[in-house]
Formats: structure tokens, sequence, C-alpha cells
């Protein structure tokens, strides 16, 4: 049975997520220079617009839905573990790779925890509700 502590997780990461796909859509300069990308003209602003804003408008959307009843909760942290673990094991590959002369910028860093605890919360809250 899913409770308020998955309905307070849900609402975080559908905050999270909103957050960023707003952030993208309106500023795509900015926010790709937040990650250390560069955007190459009007098309680069498209494409942060498209894979940050539009990805994560959705994925907000999933959250929330969530808790309105409209999508199963398991679901939504399905969802949200799909993306979160996807993110983290990918920083953690590029880690093993890392040249040793480059340092992550404050950013990038603090995304390796907000990627993990996002994983993590998720698939915690799924082995308690018994979804696994």
């Amino acid at each position: 049975m899913i409770g308020i502590t998955t309905n307070i997780i849900l609402a975080i990461f559908g905050l999270f997520f909103l957050y960023t796909g707003i952030s993208s859509f309106r500023n795509p300069v900015g926010f790709a220079r937040s990650l250390s990308l560069e955007t190459v003209g009007w098309s680069g602003q498209v494409e942060i617009k498209a894979q940050y804003g539009g990805f994560f408008i959705a994925a907000a959307l999933s959250q929330f839905a969530a808790l309105i009843g409209a999508l199963n909760p398991e679901a939504a942290l399905v969802v949200a573990l799909i993306i979160f673990g996807g993110l983290i094991a990918g920083r953690l590959g590029a880690l093993m790779v890392s040249p040793q002369d480059e340092t992550l910028t404050p950013t990038i860093k603090g995304l390796y925890y907000i990627d993990g605890a996002g994983a993590a919360a998720s698939l915690i809250l799924l082995f308690a509700d018994g979804a696994f």
C-alpha cells in the first residue's frame, strides 16, 4: 500500500523534474552552461528545450499523475527509477574513464548525489511496497 512517504517522494520528484523542465525550456543557453554544455545557435537551443525541457516536464507529469490517482504510484516510481537509475549509471560509468587532470564542476558533482538519491529512494519504496 502506497503511503504518505511515497506521496512526499513523488511530489519531490515531480517538483524537481518540473523545475528542470521549465528552467531548461525558459533559458536553454543558461541551463546548458550550468551543465558545462554549449548550445550552437537556435538548433542547440531547440535541442536543450526538447531533451531537457520536454522530457523533464513529461517526467513531472508522470509523478503528479500518481498523486491525483490518474497513474499507479508504482508505475510513477518505476519511471523515476528508470530516469534516476539511468543517469547515475551513466555518471558512474563516466567516472571509470574520467581524465585524471580534470575535475567536475560543482553542479555535476551535485547531480551524482541527486541522481543516486533519486534512484535509491525509488528502489527502496518499490521494494517496501512489494512491487519487486
